[in-house]
């Protein structure tokens, strides 16, 4: 009779690992098809961000600094969470390049690179001078 108990026992055992390791690698498996994108910390380090973010790759699609409308600028203050971007970047203008944001401290380097596929400077169209 107690060889029976001794085996319902180990057979319980057996089915409580058993199981234990089938939702651990359940688990396991449903972390790595997570498929939402996590927010990213805009002040956070360059190395540190590893999220999926699509970036702009022509020119057509990026936003000039210089002459962008306070829509487009709005994008980049979300983007950045800085609601009082858009009048930073426009009390600061005009801009040589992408770098014066950072130079003129709009934005901090780390958010500049976090953006710097979504902005760009057109050549500034020269101011005619009065003779």
């Amino acid at each position: 009779m107690s060889q029976k108990i001794y085996l319902t026992n180990m057979m319980n055992h057996f089915r409580f690992l058993s199981l234990s390791g089938i939702i651990a690698s359940l688990i396991a498996m449903s972390s790595c098809a997570n498929t939402t994108t996590p927010t990213v910390d805009p002040n956070a380090s360059p190395n540190s961000l590893n999220s999926p973010v699509s970036t702009a790759t022509d020119n057509m699609s990026k936003i000039d600094i210089n002459d962008a409308s306070d829509s487009d600028l709005k994008k980049l203050a979300i983007k950045l969470n800085i609601p009082e971007l858009p009048e930073k970047i426009k009390e600061n203008r005009p801009y040589k390049d992408i770098n014066e944001l950072a130079v003129k401290e709009v934005i901090s380097p780390q958010q500049l690179d976090f953006v710097k596929n979504d902005i760009t400077v057109a050549k500034p169209t020269p101011v005619p001078e009065d003779n």
